[in-house]
């Protein structure tokens, strides 16, 4: 195991909203694309069959990988914590986000090999 990805769906208010973690824990398996494949599969699992609608990430200042990754996804900056040194990122699961999570789950079979 390098690491892993988690959702919690812990905001009362909001049966739609999760926020998402990853970690890459193994030194050497970090920077080959695997956190990213990760947190879409994640996004795509809990969209399709949690119905969640907005996702959340809490991630250290400090944590410019993270920053980077979650940014690159198309999360937004919409809080900083200097008591806890955190910025929290939300995306809104738009239709053309949607449509591409979706892409991430259509099974493989010879009908799309062909394509």
């Amino acid at each position: 195991m390098v690491g892993d990805v988690n959702i919690y769906m812990n905001d009362l208010d909001d049966s739609q909203m999760a926020e998402i973690e990853i970690m890459i824990a193994e030194p050497k398996s970090r920077g080959k694309g695997l956190g990213k494949e990760s947190v879409l599969m994640m996004m795509a699992f809990a969209v399709e069959n949690l119905a969640i609608r907005i996702f959340c990430a809490k991630i250290g200042e400090s944590n410019e990988s993270s920053l980077i990754l979650f940014k690159k996804l198309g999360f937004q900056e919409v809080s900083c914590s200097e008591i806890f040194k955190e910025v929290t990122l939300e995306l809104p699961i738009t239709k053309p986000k949607h449509e591409e999570l979706q892409q991430l789950t259509v099974p493989i079979c010879s009908e799309n090999l062909r394509s």
